[in-house]
C-alpha cells in the first residue's frame, strides 16, 4: 500500500506532462520537467491546486502564462516522505492532467503601423519602432511591413489592411492610444478588425492597450504610450500570448488585475 519516492515523482511527471516537454534525471527523489521548444507555458491552476492539497504530494510550477525557452526547467515534482500511502497517487490520477502545457511561439512576422502627423511629417523621431523591434525579437519575431501614417482614420485603417496583406502575423499600431478625443487609433482597430476583446486593461503601467482580431485570427494590438517609458508594462504580458497564439478573452484581461501592478 506504499511506494516509494521515486515511483511517486515519476506517477506526479505523468500526470503533469503535456506537449512539448521532457523529464530530467531523477534526483534525491525528484523529476522535473524541461521545455523541448521555446514557447508560452500553460499551467492549470486547479488542477495543481486539487493535488497538492491531496496530502503529502508536490508539483510545483513556473507562473502560468511565462514564456519559457528550449532547455528551461518549468516545474518539478516529488513526495514529502521516503515512502508514500498509494492511495494519495491514486487520488491524483482521478484528477488527472495534463497540468503543464508548451504552446510554441508560432507568429514569426509582423507589421508596424505608425500613426501622427508629427512623425509622418518627420518633425519628431519614431520611438516606438525600435523597441517593439527589440522585445519581440528574442521571441522570434521580425519586421516584415511598417507603415507610417497622418492622423486620419481612413489612412489608418487602410495602412493596417496593407501591412497585413503583406503578410504580418501580427500587427501593432502605435501612437494615439490615450483619451483624448483626438486620438483616432482605437477607432481605426476597431473599424478594420472582426472583434475587438478590450480597449483598456487592469494593468500598469501600459493599461491603455487595445486588444483586437481580425477575422482570420490575426491579432491586432494598440501600443499603449508606457512601452516608451517603462519595462515591463502590459506589451510585455500580452505579447508572448499573441505570439503563442493564445486567445485572449475578455475573462482574461479582467484576471490580470492579479499581479498587473508591474511597478
Amino acid at each position: 500500500g506504499f511506494l516509494h519516492e521515486e515511483d511517486v515523482a515519476r506517477a506526479l511527471y505523468a500526470i503533469a506532462k503535456g506537449d512539448h516537454m521532457h523529464d530530467g534525471p531523477m534526483a534525491q527523489g525528484k523529476i522535473e520537467a524541461i521545455a523541448d521548444v521555446d514557447g508560452l507555458l500553460k499551467v492549470d491552476v486547479d488542477k495543481l491546486y486539487a493535488i497538492n492539497s491531496i496530502g503529502e504530494l508536490t508539483i510545483v510550477t513556473k507562473l502560468n502564462n511565462t514564456p519559457v525557452k528550449a532547455g528551461d526547467k518549468i516545474a518539478g515534482m516529488r513526495c514529502i516522505p521516503l515512502l508514500l500511502e498509494e492511495q494519495q497517487v491514486t487520488a491524483a490520477q482521478k484528477i488527472g492532467g495534463p497540468i503543464l502545457t508548451i504552446k510554441p511561439f508560432v507568429r514569426k512576422t509582423m507589421g508596424i503601423v505608425t500613426t501622427g502627423s508629427e512623425v509622418f511629417e518627420g518633425r519628431i523621431k519614431d520611438a516606438f519602432t525600435p523597441i517593439i523591434e527589440e522585445r519581440c525579437a528574442e521571441f522570434g519575431v521580425k519586421k516584415i511591413a511598417h507603415e507610417i501614417v497622418t492622423d486620419n482614420t481612413d489612412d489608418i485603417v487602410a495602412a493596417i489592411d496593407k501591412v497585413k496583406a503583406a503578410g504580418a502575423d501580427i500587427i501593432f499600431c502605435t501612437g494615439g492610444m490615450s483619451v483624448d478625443p483626438d486620438d483616432l487609433t482605437p477607432g481605426a482597430i476597431k473599424r478594420y478588425a472582426d472583434r475587438v476583446v478590450t480597449y483598456g486593461l487592469p494593468v500598469l503601467p501600459g493599461s491603455m492597450v487595445c486588444i483586437a482580431y481580425c477575422a482570420d485570427g490575426t491579432p491586432i494590438l494598440g501600443v499603449p504610450g508606457g512601452v516608451l517609458f517603462s519595462k515591463p508594462t502590459a506589451f510585455d504580458e500580452i505579447v508572448p500570448r499573441l505570439i503563442a497564439d493564445d486567445e485572449i478573452t475578455k475573462e482574461d484581461c479582467i484576471a490580470m488585475g492579479h499581479g498587473g501592478f508591474l511597478g
